[in-house]
């Protein structure tokens, strides 16, 4: 996933009044919101919407039939009824591991496991070949497993898919892990959003000095700005390494751990999106953000 593509999901248009920039971006959150979480894991990216559906439980996982499982397995595969279940147990292991073991099952998937950021990690990636936007193409037969309760971004927790034993076409699919130092992540996700290093905490319309030292509590260096100016779109957007600490800051993710980036502007985005955007987001609204 690039910067540019990034870029374009994250920043919204400024200036007087709602902008048809902005009104569009607001559409999109709109149109993708996702319905309501189930009690048992709150549903993460509001703006990158994920149609992936729990399959199973924690539980369900003692299979008595496994297939492909041995001591050096990189997957272990269980047979669950009209399903296979297939649990993760080598997160680092190259694609054609993963292929043959799924073929040795008669499954026609291809399956690379990638590093991503904190909210997308044990979730398909929106860069998996031929989703980029839209219905994920096989919704109903390829899902990721459910997972503990309580298992969020901070712990190591299993990850894995669930494949319907009626799927005869062939998939490629990317699933989320988390990265190692000097990875880059392949899917990003907002720094606001549920499960990033600032959900919840200031940061839309505040300065680049503020935003920077809440990121440098938490460990996380900024490397790169775009900057934004009124009425450009995401693509038009310029690149730098730094930028004034006056600016306000619109946007933003993770580019890998403990790095990130930053969306800019020399004005602040209009406050009824960023306030539609904050409720999507299941945040309270923030009432000093022009400060």
């Amino acid at each position: 996933m690039t910067l540019d593509n990034v870029v374009r999901s994250l920043a919204p248009d400024s200036g007087p009044g709602l902008t048809p920039g902005a009104r569009e971006m607001l559409t999109q959150i709109m149109d993708m919101a996702e319905p309501a979480p189930r009690a048992r894991r709150a549903r993460w990216r509001p703006l990158i919407a994920l149609p992936i559906a729990a399959a199973v439980t924690a539980a369900g996982w003692s299979a008595t039939v496994v297939l492909g499982a041995t001591p050096a397995a990189a997957l272990d595969i269980k047979d669950e009824g009209d399903h296979y279940l297939i649990e993760v147990k080598d997160l680092y292991a190259n694609s054609e591991v993963y292929e043959t073991q799924l073929k040795d099952s008669g499954l026609d998937i291809s399956l690379k496991v990638v590093p991503v950021s904190p909210s997308f990690v044990g979730e398909i990636s929106p860069d998996t070949p031929g989703w980029t936007s839209g219905p994920f193409p096989y919704a109903d037969k390829i899902k990721t497993i459910d997972r503990p309760e309580g298992c969020d971004f901070s712990r190591s927790c299993p990850i894995g898919l669930t494949i319907a034993k009626d799927f005869t076409g062939k998939a490629e699919i990317k699933l989320g892990r988390k990265g190692r130092p000097g990875e880059e992540y392949q899917a990003v996700a907002g720094l606001h959003d549920r499960g990033e290093p600032l959900h919840c905490k200031p940061f839309y319309n505040r300065r680049v000095s503020e935003v920077r030292g809440s990121l440098a509590a938490l460990g996380i260096s900024i490397t790169d700005f775009s900057i934004k100016k009124p009425g450009q779109r995401g693509e038009d957007t310029e690149a730098s390494t730094s930028v004034p600490d006056s600016m306000y800051v619109t946007g933003g993710g993770m580019s890998e751990l403990g790095k990130a980036f930053l969306i800019v502007s020399e004005t602040p985005m209009e406050e009824e999106l960023m306030r539609t955007i904050l409720r999507k987001e299941g945040c309270a609204a923030d009432e000093k953000s022009t400060s």
